[in-house]
């Protein structure tokens, strides 16, 4: 199982920008997003008055995809099933901070800025090649 653990993580580390389902008007709205991870945990950045936040802050459950290049078979990717938690912690957002999100926000210290925290419930391990569906072992 640790090697299906490590598959998962490179995955995750290696595929930054992935999709970030919510349920808007109980209807399924899919974004892309750029992650950070710390283990199975992802964080993202984003501008509180999005329409995500106010769905997570409706129901706070969310599916990531992460992975499968664009065009090659066989490739390995990762499905996240995990509860969101909406923090402007100063400090988490200057560890996350990377230089592109100039682009987005006024700095480091826009008062708009949120990061959505996602505690994986279930992480799957898929391929498009074999029908093999893997689940990983959080603990």
């Amino acid at each position: 199982m640790a090697d299906e653990r490590d598959k998962a993580l490179k995955i995750i580390e290696k595929n930054k920008i992935g999709t970030m389902s919510t349920v808007s008007e109980n209807k399924p709205v899919s974004r892309y997003m750029t992650f950070f991870n710390e283990g199975f945990i992802l964080y993202t950045l984003t501008d509180k008055r999005t329409d995500k936040v106010e769905d997570l802050e409706e129901n706070p459950y969310t599916f990531i995809l992460l992975g499968y290049d664009t065009g090659l078979l066989n490739n390995k990717y990762v499905e996240i099933a995990g509860q969101v938690s909406i923090t402007e912690d100063q400090s988490l957002i200057e560890h996350l901070w990377s230089p592109y999100m100039n682009a987005i926000f006024d700095g480091k210290d826009d008062p708009n800025i949120t990061v959505l925290k996602i505690q994986p419930d279930t992480v799957t391990l898929r391929g498009t090649k074999d029908s093999e569906i893997i689940s990983v072992d959080l603990n």
